[in-house]
């Protein structure tokens, strides 16, 4: 023979599951985003049955439902629906799922558009049981613009075969940090040539944290990019225009550009190439904040040359020779007769001497023409100093930073401040003070009480500290509107619950015994008492009326022998019958004189 006992829980251990969800910031061209559900115990025991997650997501603006595209879970306990799918169902055995445990699964959703992801979890029902406990929702919001900005900025001229500098600074503009695969595109461009090939790259500082680094522009590399709230990073890049065939027919001052973006790794860039595109947006959508451009000049100096007898003075100018006038398009003396234009006389160089570009025969830097021949000045000359990457030569022969100072050979930025207004810089990055969140429109720091001026567009919802539209407490959503939660009728014998018609009833296969919901065959009462009724109550002997015999209630009369018995041999004397008879008693006298019966 079998018997079988439900083992209870100690008093006070149970479950407390709790469900939070977080999705990725958005990048700009990414078709998806990526959002982590995790349910975590932080009860004192494992929940009775199996553990599911519905997860769904709906459209911000039309609440039209977004299809969850592909499902990761964190091992091989959990069990979901296939996807793409609307809605997703995942499970997860509830003994799995003991004190302390954290499990988790990733899904992927469409982000083109901005959208809400809901996950509601519940666990149950146990075995022999049919109650299912919900264990509430965790809501979070991704898709739409992209939450990391670029800037850039640079030297606004350039000259071939020289060092150009510029700086690209990447902010992440969302509430939550960012960590994943970025790509970053690259390119320089001139008006009139289009883009630049082979553009050799000298220093990235910091680097991308791309393998490799890119060496030439256009450039086109992914990289891990680990930004938290409101925190930047600047990259300084130092590029050398080629000094070729390419822009040697430029003359003139010629404008350029040097754009940069960083887009999702699935979003292909033609090495950087397309990202010169002027408009806001092409085939990739609309790059927005993610896309930025830095414009720049190249000056090719023009040598004048005179015409018309006209030579160049000692500004620079082109000019009549001494004597001459400039008549009729040409230099005169004054006269009807047009003088010959001059021979320009060549010079005897000198001892040391060198002839320049017009013809002048000088000595060189740091000599003087003494006695016929350059000797060196007495006063020594500063050796002309080398060009680092992001310098220029200022009018005195220096070298200088164009921002920052020299260090270790490279003009190096301190690191600038958070960029978000309130923030506090941290290890890892720049985060808000405590009570407060990033307000993204006006980019700082504001108290988590703070309610926004927008009114919630379901009727009686209100604004919690973290912003969001929930109904008051009490309430629920129903429809388009908060109503009140109704508590439901406690029952009062242990282990009952209401079922659909609003009846305490025992679970299936259990009645009411002792007070509380069980089966007969586990009831044991204690000695001296029997069940009645589902009841334990105390076993009363009744015991069979006076005059009767048996055991109660099996009672019946007893037979009792007469107290006289007569021989019947003696009912023929007929003296006899008068001994039966009883004779009357001689009745007592009262004696007058002593008052007292005799």
């Amino acid at each position: 023979a079998c018997a079988t006992e439900r083992i209870r829980r100690p008093n006070g251990a149970k479950p407390g599951l709790r469900i939070t969800k977080a999705c990725e910031s958005s990048l700009a061209g990414a078709s998806s985003v990526s959002c982590r559900i995790t349910v975590t115990n932080a009860g004192t025991a494992a929940p009775t049955g199996p553990v599911r997650v519905n997860d769904a997501a709906t459209l911000v603006s039309g609440g039209a439902p977004v299809a969850v595209r592909t499902v990761t879970p964190d091992g091989a306990d959990w069990n979901c629906g296939p996807v793409p799918a609307n809605t997703l169902s995942c499970q997860i055995a509830g003994a799995v799922m003991t004190p302390g445990t954290s499990r988790h699964f990733d899904v992927t959703v469409g982000g083109n558009d901005a959208f809400e992801n809901c996950a509601r979890g519940s666990f149950g029902p146990a075995p022999r049981d049919d109650i299912v406990y919900p264990i509430g929702q965790a809501c979070a919001k991704g898709g739409g613009a992209s939450t990391i900005r670029v800037e850039k900025t640079g030297d606004s001229e350039c000259q071939p075969g020289a060092p150009c500098s510029f700086e690209i600074t990447i902010t992440n503009e969302g509430p939550n940090a960012f960590s994943g695969p970025v790509r970053i595109g690259d390119a320089v461009g001139i008006d009139g040539l289009g883009r630049l090939e082979s553009v050799k790259i000298t220093a990235i500082d910091p680097p991308f944290g791309c393998s490799p680094e890119p060496a030439t522009l256009p450039a086109s590399c992914i990289a891990n990019l680990r930004l938290g709230a409101g925190e930047s990073h600047t990259h300084h890049v130092t590029v050398v225009l080629p000094d070729d065939a390419r822009l040697a027919t430029l003359r003139g001052t010629v404008s350029g550009q040097n754009c940069v973006g960083v887009l999702s790794p699935n979003t292909p860039v033609q090495g950087g190439g397309d990202l010169l595109s002027r408009a806001p947006a092409n085939a990739q959508g609309d790059r927005g904040r993610a896309y930025a451009c830095h414009p720049f000049t190249i000056k090719r100096e023009v040598k004048n040359q005179c015409s018309g007898g006209m030579v160049l003075n000692s500004a620079g100018r082109c000019a009549c020779p001494d004597g001459t006038t400039f008549r009729n398009g040409q230099c005169s003396s004054g006269g009807t007769k047009l003088l010959p234009l001059p021979v320009p006389q060549r010079c005897v160089l000198l001892k040391g001497q060198i002839r320049t570009e017009d013809g002048r025969c000088v000595c060189p830097r740091g000599a003087e023409l003494e006695n016929g021949r350059c000797v060196q000045s007495e006063q020594p000359q500063e050796p002309q100093c080398t060009l680092r990457p992001g310098q220029y030569r200022d009018q005195d022969g220096n070298c200088v930073c164009r921002r920052g100072e020299l260090v270790n050979g490279v003009c190096r930025v301190a690191p600038p401040k958070c960029t978000i207004r309130g923030a506090v810089p941290t290890p890892d990055g720049c985060a808000c003070p405590k009570d407060t969140h990033v307000d993204r429109a006006a980019k700082a720091c504001v108290p988590d009480r703070q309610q926004p001026p927008s009114q919630c567009r379901i009727r009686g919802q209100v604004r919690n500290a973290d912003g969001d539209c929930v109904c008051p407490r009490g309430t629920a959503l129903k429809g388009k509107a908060c109503v009140p939660v109704r508590k439901p009728q406690a029952c009062s014998i242990r282990g009952q619950f209401l079922n659909k018609r609003g009846v305490c009833v025992c679970p299936r296969g259990t009645e009411v015994i002792e007070g509380r919901c069980g089966r007969f065959e586990d009831a044991v009462c204690a000695p001296g008492s029997e069940m009645i009724d589902g009841m334990c109550q105390p076993i009363i002997r009744r015991r069979c009326p006076v005059g009767t015999a048996g055991r109660y209630p099996d009672c019946f009369p007893i037979r009792r022998r007469p107290g006289l018995e007569i021989d019947p041999d003696l009912l023929l004397n007929p003296n006899i019958l008068q001994q039966l008879v009883p004779r009357s008693q001689p009745r007592l006298q009262r004696n007058p004189a002593t008052d007292n019966l005799q």
